[in-house]
């Protein structure tokens, strides 16, 4: 099992590498949430140290905020920038169509916010996520006193809601925004796009964590330290 994250690292890497040669002085960046972000900040402090680049960037959650501050990086808001210049994200899951599941950190509705803001994103990850259709379950961000409205209609809809139970203490994990996080399992996915209005029609759900073609390019990292580049056409507003 150790080796096998080691070698998923490398994926990771490589999938960084490409995607940070899209960093240019003096722009705004959206910075995800997640470990390949994590990972990705020493990459992005190095270039920035090296080329003497001025950067500031949005953070998509606490997490994301802290390794910022603690890498000593300029943090900004979509107060101050509302139209960033480039976003970089990871995922939990992707398609070849340009479809994604993430928010296995909960972290989804800014996530959102910020790739539909951003002028250019892009999406980052290892080749064992990315599939031919998303099949892994969708998290949502659920207001708390419509659960139980949100779980019978689902059910109606013969959808499975799991709430994520928090590690740390008794009960659901909770949201940066104060709302509980769940989990719904539709198997296999024909119409991402589709699943996620159905699921946002819902009252009481206040966001999926379907992101239908909302990058510009999906970055796949491998091994062998090759990548492969999927361009999509992104859906705007």
């Amino acid at each position: 099992m150790r080796i096998m994250s080691e070698e998923l690292k490398r994926a990771r890497e490589s999938s960084i590498l490409k995607a940070i040669e899209y960093i240019k002085d003096g722009m705004v960046v959206g910075f995800g949430t997640g470990s390949t972000m994590a990972q990705a900040v020493n990459y992005i402090k190095k270039k920035i140290q090296e080329n003497e680049f001025t950067i500031f960037f949005i953070p998509t959650s606490f997490q994301s905020r802290q390794i910022l501050l603690e890498n000593q990086l300029q943090v900004t808001s979509l107060y101050e920038h509302p139209e960033p210049d480039l976003m970089i994200d990871s995922f939990d899951q992707v398609d070849r169509n340009g479809d994604a599941i993430k928010g296995g950190g909960g972290a989804m509705m800014m996530e959102k916010v910020i790739a539909q803001a951003s002028k250019k994103v892009i999406f980052i990850g290892d080749y064992m996520k990315l599939v031919d259709r998303l099949n892994i379950p969708i998290p949502i961000e659920i207001l708390e006193d419509a659960y139980p409205h949100i779980k019978k209609t689902l059910d109606k809809m013969n959808l499975k809601l799991r709430l994520r139970e928090s590690t740390g203490k008794m009960g659901p994990v909770i949201s940066e925004n104060g709302n509980i996080i769940g989990d719904v399992d539709a198997g296999l996915i024909e119409d991402p796009e589709r699943l996620d209005r159905v699921l946002r029609s819902i009252a009481g759900v206040l966001e999926t964590g379907i992101f239908p073609k909302l990058a510009d390019k999906i970055i796949i990292g491998r091994i062998d330290q090759s990548i492969e580049e999927i361009d999509i056409q992104r859906k705007r507003l």
